[in-house]
């Protein structure tokens, strides 16, 4: 038989010298989750009741002539796309099932883990190439798209930790050559498998950076927070929030007159309602307000806005989604033009603000609170609300 190639990173496909044999459009169905099973622990004999617990997790009528029958369509369609020796790939004597060792077999995953495994006791140049070998294999994570598979979990995570340790140190080595352009792939890749890959998301950063590429840099930034908050409700890692600033001061690093500069940072729409902005964005705006209220004797006041379910818990899901769209559109037609809102978790929103006294803060705050009410009719999730003066400088 000639070399039988199985693609199980980023997919699954087979193929048998020029002839496939599996591509994209035919791998569903048990025919092929048999073959997959049996690839991936093709090193040991595999009982028949173990295949049978893995293919049919939740039972079928007859699982011995179920599995048969899968291994006899396995081996047809070997034999069908002329194959010799199709009737042999796969070998079962006494109930215990295996590959036959003496096929010659190329699995991209087996390769990926040899080259990774290498780079664990490698120095110099082998260390380095056994490293790009394996990134460049791993091309996305095993099976994917093969989710219903509950013995695929394991085997993807080792896997995806594996790449995680490959990849780090090249986008570290490349972030301090300045190859930008290299770190920008690698870590475009990274995230593409995993979106919530933080070290990816920050190297990424830092290439966009790098290739003086600020609004770029500036649209995957929102992009990425917003999906740290719909998906998981949390704020960004920590070191891709300390991009921030460097992002916002690099995009006005070149020297232009001052009506370049009023029309650059003047709003673009109509005004309305109160300013939004990026948490990072809020804490020097509370600290730059500070100071200016022990010049000017301005009173601040700061309002934190937290939603919880019936029972007092954080909500969660497309209820926590929901109610905070309600809270921020809230907030934005009830607050003033001079009032700054951000949001500070996944379930609160911070609000300064100026107003005279507490109470005429507290009347805001119960604007606030009735509008959200009105808005969100039906909605089980309930806001409640805090406010104090904003501490100046002289009284930290």
């Amino acid at each position: 038989m000639e070399l039988v190639k199985i693609n199980m990173l980023g997919g699954f496909a087979v193929s048998v010298g020029n002839t496939e044999i599996c591509g994209p459009d035919t791998r569903r169905g048990q025919l092929w989750n048999l073959l997959q099973y049996l690839v991936t622990f093709r090193h040991r004999e595999i009982p028949a009741e173990e295949l049978q617990n893995a293919l049919w997790p939740n039972g079928t009528g007859n699982p011995a002539n179920a599995l048969k029958n899968l291994v006899y369509r396995v081996r047809t369609t070997f034999e069908n796309a002329g194959i010799d020796d199709a009737k042999r790939l796969i070998l079962c004597k006494r109930g215990i099932y295996r590959l036959n060792e003496r096929i010659d077999l190329w699995v991209d995953a087996e390769e990926f883990t040899a080259s990774a495994q290498l780079a664990t006791t490698a120095q110099g140049p082998e260390r380095q190439n056994a490293l790009q070998r394996a990134v460049a294999l791993y091309v996305g994570d095993y099976l994917a798209g093969e989710i219903r598979q509950a013995w695929v979990a394991p085997v993807r995570e080792k896997l995806h930790s594996l790449y995680t340790f490959c990849a780090l140190p090249l986008m570290e080595q490349q972030d301090e050559n300045s190859d930008w352009e290299n770190l920008l792939t690698l870590a475009g890749h990274s995230i593409e498998i995993d979106p919530f890959d933080g070290d990816a998301a920050y190297y990424r950063l830092r290439a966009l950076l790098g290739l003086d590429q600020q609004p770029k840099a500036l649209e995957f930034y929102n992009q990425l927070q917003n999906l740290y908050y719909r998906e998981r409700g949390e704020k960004l890692p920590e070191r891709v929030r300390g991009l921030y600033f460097d992002i916002i001061r690099h995009m006005n690093n070149i020297e232009i007159d001052i009506a370049k500069i009023k029309q650059d940072i003047s709003e673009k729409d109509k005004v309305h309602g109160s300013f939004v902005c990026e948490y990072e964005v809020f804490k020097e705006m509370y600290r730059v307000e500070a100071r200016a209220a022990v010049r000017t004797g301005q009173k601040m006041f700061i309002a934190l806005f937290t939603l919880a379910d019936e029972d007092g818990a954080p909500p969660s899901g497309r209820s926590r989604n929901r109610a905070m769209n309600c809270l921020l559109r809230t907030l934005t037609q009830s607050l003033r033009k001079g009032d700054i809102v951000a949001q500070f978790s996944a379930t609160q929103y911070v609000v300064m603000m100026a107003t005279r006294t507490y109470e005429n803060g507290m009347k805001v705050v119960g604007r606030v609170e009735r509008r959200f009410r009105a808005e969100c009719r039906g909605s089980t999730v309930r806001l409640t609300s805090t406010l104090q003066p904003i501490d100046t400088p002289e009284e930290t």
